[in-house]
């Protein structure tokens, strides 16, 4: 059944988050073993910062509770990048939280990118 399986030729053209689905699903057919399929979410998940997911998937292949050292320096390196760019948005997140401050928005049909940073900056 692998033999007629165009995931190969299909998948080197999708975007990588579009390649797990297809990888659940031949991994439910069970059309390859499950070593290769992890290895291959592995392998995929290295390029993204899913991390924690590549981890588990880590676990899971190899029959343990450690992961390599740099799985655990990328996850924190993607942890602080995320804590700072929440951060930096704080600013337009409680600003479109108020739903009065919103709505007087919408009511001047000012949107505006440089009002909004005048006012709210």
């Amino acid at each position: 059944m692998a033999t007629y399986d165009l995931t190969p030729r299909i998948a080197p053209n999708l975007d990588r988050h579009l390649v797990f689905p297809l990888l659940e699903f031949l991994q439910e057919r069970q059309l390859y073993p499950d070593e290769q399929i992890l290895k291959a979410k592995i392998e995929l998940l290295n390029k993204t910062n899913m991390v924690d997911y590549a981890m588990d998937i880590h676990k899971s292949l190899y029959h343990t509770e450690d992961v390599p050292q740099d799985m655990i320096e990328r996850r924190v390196e993607v942890v602080a990048r995320l804590k700072a760019l929440e951060e930096a948005a704080t600013p337009l997140v409680s600003f479109l939280q108020n739903a009065s401050a919103v709505q007087e928005l919408r009511a001047d049909k000012q949107y505006n990118l440089q009002m909004l940073h005048d006012r709210y900056q």
